[in-house]
């Protein structure tokens, strides 16, 4: 696969489940993320483990990016945090891979935001390899 995209680098991983809060968060902070990014999110996300030899260069690319913020929903007694997002392309699919203030995952994770349930649209299960690309 040829190089391009905002960083001229395609960056691959592995699908994995998470702890299962992404449509929880996705859900209430659905408001917020039509306002910043345009478009009502299909209520989770999709994890990816990238690549080891990749981590570094994924960082060094999302560090000159210009992120999106997304301002957290202000519900009362809630801890909640804004959210960085960073226009990408998974398996030629339009995404948004977003980067919580608080987060419990490390820099080796991408979480995919879509309108599309991405699971199904790219037929991807736990253990499967992907690639993907921010877009600048």
């Amino acid at each position: 696969m040829g190089s391009s995209g905002a960083c001229g680098r395609v960056f691959r991983g592995t699908v994995f489940s998470g702890r299962g809060e992404g449509s929880f968060y996705v859900s209430i902070y659905a408001k917020n993320i039509r306002r910043a990014l345009g478009f009502t999110p299909y209520p989770g996300t999709l994890n990816v483990r990238i690549d080891e030899d990749l981590v570094d260069g994924y960082i060094s690319c999302i560090r000159v990016l210009e992120p999106v913020r997304i301002e957290p929903p202000k519900i009362p007694g809630a801890r909640l945090g804004g959210v960085m997002a960073y226009r990408a392309s998974i398996m030629g699919v339009d995404s948004w891979i977003v980067r919580p203030d608080i987060t419990f995952y490390r820099d080796d994770v991408a979480e995919f935001l879509a309108q599309v349930y991405l699971r199904k649209r790219l037929g991807l299960n736990d253990g499967d390899v992907v690639e993907f690309m921010l877009v600048a």
